[in-house]
C-alpha cells in the first residue's frame, strides 16, 4: 500500500487546473499599450486580463512533435523564400540581357540610304546626301532720292 501514496498524489496534481498568473493590461495617455505582470503606474490606466491558458489538457508528450513539424515548415519556407528570390534574380537578369540585345540590334541598323533607278544588270549607287542650300544674299535697299 505505501506505492499508492505516491500514485495517489500525482493523480491529484493532474487533476488540478493550471494555475492563472496575474497579468496587466496598461494603456498609457498616448495610447501605447503594455501587457505585464506586475501593477501599472498611477498615470496608466488598468485592466486586469485572464491569463489562464486556453489548452489545459496539454499532452507533454506531444512538444517535441510539434516542435519537429515547426521546424520542417519553417525550412520549407526558408527554401520556398531562396526559391522565389533565385527566380526573381534570373527573371531580372533575363529581361536586362534582352534589354541589352535590343539596344545592340538598335544600334547595329545602318541609316536608311535611298536609291534611285537601277537596273538588273547594273549595280546600284547609293546617292550621297545633298548638302543644304546656301543663303541668296539679299539686295541692298535703295532709297528713292
Amino acid at each position: 500500500m505505501r506505492a499508492a501514496g505516491p500514485l495517489f498524489f500525482a493523480l491529484a496534481l493532474a487533476g488540478t487546473p493550471a494555475v492563472a498568473q496575474q497579468v496587466y493590461r496598461c494603456t498609457t495617455a498616448d495610447g501605447k499599450v503594455t501587457y505585464q505582470q506586475a501593477p501599472c503606474a498611477k498615470s496608466d490606466q488598468e485592466r486586469k486580463v485572464d491569463a489562464t491558458p486556453a489548452n489545459t489538457d496539454y499532452d507533454a508528450s506531444q512538444r517535441e512533435e510539434l516542435l519537429r513539424k515547426g521546424d520542417e515548415a519553417g525550412r520549407r519556407l526558408e527554401e520556398r523564400a531562396a526559391r522565389e528570390a533565385e527566380e526573381a534574380r534570373q527573371r531580372r537578369e533575363r529581361e536586362e540581357r534582352l534589354e541589352r540585345e535590343a539596344l545592340e540590334r538598335e544600334a547595329a541598323r545602318d541609316a536608311p540610304v535611298i536609291v534611285y533607278g537601277g537596273w538588273p544588270n547594273r549595280p546600284v549607287q547609293p546617292v550621297p546626301p545633298r548638302p543644304a542650300p546656301r543663303p541668296v544674299p539679299r539686295p541692298a535697299p535703295t532709297t528713292g532720292r
